[in-house]
């Protein structure tokens, strides 16, 4: 029986949920605000997390950030539930690396096939390590570290080319694959984590959250953001990204050396 955590302040809301989840055989876990849905995680390691954004003691956004330093929690699918529904909160939430994003009044069987494909794909991950153990993110040995001037081989089906390190100027996740970003626009999607590319990747690359990791040397301008977190621009893309606090001091400090 797959276990879901439910971290939301409003009772009525919180209660709807689990009343869904165990209607369809799930087994529901709750916690009533931020600081205690962190803990709650970190001792039961659901397969699912629900999370509203707007909380107590730590917003939902905060409760993503420190879930996805732990190796443990890293992860657990994530979905937020929130009553916000502009366009920034849903960037935000996407950027800081949820999975999913469902707006309160939420729609019951649209919040439930979210979490059916969430867990799909998670069986999905955990079938290819089991299956792929050389491409786990626990291997032992660490690769030799990169240059900017280095030149990398890469190959995925039938594209294949160098790339140098310094072109590259974001990388984003995808399951067990990656998508790599380049000066020249291109978009290279090969298998490799993102764990590997930060043991791999020279130190002007810095990984803003779970999900993202960009090369400081294309950065074009940088804002103030929502609870004391920045807005990125980075050249040769029209994409922004959100840095959370806690990556905030570290961008920060590279940035002034």
């Amino acid at each position: 029986m797959k276990k879901i955590l439910v971290i939301e302040d409003d009772y009525a809301v919180l209660s709807g949920i689990v009343d869904l989840l165990e209607a369809k055989g799930y087994s529901a876990f709750t916690a009533p605000d931020g600081k205690e849905g962190v803990k709650v995680a970190k001792e039961l390691i659901p397969d699912l997390i629900i999370c509203d954004v707007m909380m107590p003691k730590l917003d939902g956004y905060q409760v993503l950030q420190e879930l996805s330093t732990n190796n443990a929690t890293s992860f657990i699918p994530f979905i937020f539930l929130t009553a916000k529904a502009e366009m920034k909160d849903l960037r935000e939430g996407m950027n800081l690396g949820a999975d999913d994003y469902r707006v309160k009044p939420y729609d019951a069987p649209v919040l439930l096939k979210s979490i059916e494909k969430r867990l799909e794909k998670s069986e999905e991950l955990k079938k290819f390590y089991s299956h792929h153990p050389q491409s786990s993110v626990s291997k032992p040995e660490t690769p030799k570290l990169l240059t900017n001037n280095d030149r990398l081989f890469l190959e995925h089906n039938q594209n294949a080319g160098f790339i140098t390190i310094a072109d590259i100027v974001y990388i984003t996740a995808e399951t067990v694959y990656s998508n790599v970003f380049t000066v020249q626009k291109s978009k290279i999607l090969l298998r490799r984590t993102l764990k590997k590319w930060e043991e791999m990747l020279p130190d002007n690359f810095l990984r803003i959250h779970r999900s993202t990791i960009i090369n400081l040397n294309h950065i074009l301008n940088v804002e103030k953001w929502f609870k004391r977190s920045y807005k990125v621009h980075l050249m040769h893309t029209s994409e922004s990204f959100i840095i959370s606090q806690r990556y905030s001091a570290i961008i920060k400090t590279r940035l002034m050396k």
